[in-house]
């Protein structure tokens, strides 16, 4: 996946200024691993380079923020599901 599409997929978690920066290095995170792999589960956010932020991955992180950590794996979903629809 080209980085444009991968931030393209995830910017209004960039732009949302209720983030920490700890929580915007976490979506450039997953920009750069959708970049570098093209396709990424989302056990994956629970796993290195993700858990370096915060051992209990994304709930641990963004705690009391449940609906980011749903729309994160919301469009980690939808990003797949679109890769597997160009892909056939």
């Amino acid at each position: 996946m080209d980085r444009s599409t991968a931030q393209s997929a995830f910017s209004l978690f960039l732009t949302d200024r209720s983030l920490t920066s700890d929580q915007i290095r976490f979506v450039k995170l997953i920009i750069h691993q959708l970049t570098a792999r093209g396709v990424m589960g989302p056990e994956a956010l629970y796993e290195p380079p993700f858990s370096n932020l915060h051992d209990g991955g994304p709930d641990g992180l963004f705690v009391g923020q449940d609906n980011l950590i749903e729309g994160i794996f919301q469009k980690l979903e939808e990003v797949h599901l679109g890769l597997r629809t160009e892909n056939g």
